[in-house]
This record gives structure tokens, sequence and C-alpha cells, in this order.
């Protein structure tokens, strides 16, 4: 196979199937929060009487928040007795809560993942409770934003942690998804059309399930679960592509992503040599975004 485009490799995984680049973990500070009552502040009818602020409003609960893959961790202040977190959505509704840690220090929110229905991206509320009583509060926005912002074929990108002790190694393919959000997702799909692997089938897609979690602030390297660029062998029951007929094709590629929009890459491949023996050169490229296409400059 021949592919025309040879930049250097600029980012290393970690593991086989997903890195995490950036901060594990990454901190958000609550600078400027302020823990309220549900009610507000009590104020006497008295003219002659001072205001009295509630318990809530003279605590500070809550000392910061982190992400840990798809799941939320709260951290409470050590001063402070609290039994449980309650998480509000941006409807005002009571989402989830999360029983504090025996130290009293933590409470963890399963956002995205195998076991839990997602969320809905917006401003969440989070409230900390003591024996049904209110101890604090805190508003926290939940919104991820991720994109598609590049793909590689092992074949350019050696250096990579491929599984080489598979045959066909060099056919395989990685992609990778930034967070520039404030709340986690996760990579539920793909779906491939068009690709050298899919041609070698009677389908006009193929499609794979993750449960890849992006967490908010960090790029993810995923690494594609077929074979992309292989045009003969290797695939059970499937014939070779017989690239003597073929001038061109466009791969497609959508990446589902939850809670968010769908995410597409696009690569025109010219097909050369013969059945069995197939060149290929990737000629064209592209990202799809929920609202826009632009070229993506990245190596492939």
């Amino acid at each position: 196979m021949n592919d025309n485009t040879s930049s250097p490799n600029h980012s290393r995984s970690l593991d086989r199937r997903t890195v995490l680049s950036g901060v594990s973990g990454t901190l958000v500070a609550l600078a400027g929060c302020t823990d309220n009552p549900d009610t507000g502040s009590d104020t006497s009818t008295d003219s002659t009487d001072t205001t009295t602020d509630s318990p809530a409003s003279q605590s500070n609960v809550f000392t910061g928040v982190r992400f840990d893959g798809g799941q939320l961790v709260v951290t409470l202040a050590s001063d402070t007795s609290v039994d449980w977190v309650r998480r509000f959505g941006p409807e005002e509704n009571l989402s989830e809560k999360a029983k504090v840690s025996p130290d009293g220090t933590q409470a963890q929110f399963d956002l995205v993942g195998q076991n839990t229905d997602g969320y809905t991206p917006g401003t969440h509320r989070l409230v900390a409770v003591k024996n049904d009583e209110t101890l604090g509060e805190m508003p926290l926005d939940l919104t991820p934003d991720v994109a598609l912002t590049d793909f590689r074929w092992a074949k350019n990108h050696p250096d990579m942690e491929w599984d080489k002790s598979a045959n066909n190694w060099e056919t395989h393919a990685s992609f990778v998804l930034e967070n520039t959000g404030s709340g986690p997702a996760m990579l539920a799909r793909t779906r491939w059309r068009d690709a050298p692997f899919v041609l070698r089938t009677d389908e006009d897609e193929q499609a794979f399930d993750h449960t890849t979690p992006l967490p908010p602030g960090e790029t993810t390297t995923v690494y594609a679960r077929p074979p992309v660029y292989e045009t003969s062998g290797g695939l059970v029951g499937a014939s070779a592509v017989e690239c003597e007929n073929i001038d061109a094709k466009t791969l497609q590629l959508t990446a589902v992503v939850e809670p968010g929009a769908n995410l597409s890459y696009l690569q025109t491949i010219e097909y050369g040599g013969e059945e069995g023996a197939c060149e290929l050169t990737i000629v064209d490229r592209e990202t799809a975004g929920p609202t826009q296409t632009a070229a993506n400059g990245s190596d492939t």
C-alpha cells in the first residue's frame, strides 16, 4: 500500500485502546462559588432585627470538583458533616444523589459509561445534605464540546501502540477526539462506510460499539477496531477488493458521541494495483462537525 502523506507523528498513546493525554482527573476551580440555602437568607420583619444567615450561607461546603474518566468527583470541606450530595439537572429535576465517602470528603457521580443513562448538558446544581437539611449548594456547568482532530494510518505511524503481534497491524488506524468543554462525554459507536475493509463485504456500512470516556480538557486517542485499510486476507469470509476496477472511494467515519452531536471524517482513497496486491493512495481528507465542515490539516 502507498500513502502520499508522511508527516511526523505528533503524539504517542499509552495503551492499545485508549489514551488520555493531559492531566488525568482535571481539577476545576470553584473560586467565587458561594454556598446558598434552598430558601435564601432569613430576614426578620422587625426593622430592629438584623439579617440572620442560614447554616448553608455560613459554610464553605464544596471545595472542588474533578473528572475521572466519565465520573464527576466532588470534594467537600473536611470540617463539614454531609450525608449525601444531590445533583439537580438543568430542568431542576433530581437527577442523581451520591453517598458521601466514609471520610466525609468526597462524593462521586457516574455521568457517562456503561452503568448510567447519561446526563443532560447545561448548568447543574449540587446540593449537600445532612439529615434532609441543606448545608450548601453550588452551580456547575456540564457541557461537553468534542471534536475529531486527527486520523492516522498505522503504516505511517509505526511508533504508536499498535498490536504488532497481528500480521495485519499496518492496515489499522486510529483517530483523536478532543473535549474542550466543561463536561465529560463518551464515544458510544463508530460507523464505517466505503472503507477498504467494508468493500470486502456485501454491506454498505459496518458499526462497532464503544464505551470510551472523553473527559473535559483532555485528548483521547482511539484505536479503530477493524483493519480499516485491509484489502485482502485476514477477515474470515471476506473477499479481496478488486482494486483494478475501482478508481477512488471516499471513506466515511461517523463517531457517535453521547451526549453531543455525531462527528464525521471523510477520506478519499485512490485504488491502484490489482486484486490481492492493492496500492492505496490518500488524496483528500476532511472532518465534518455538527454545524460546519473544515479541512483537516493533520497528517494521516
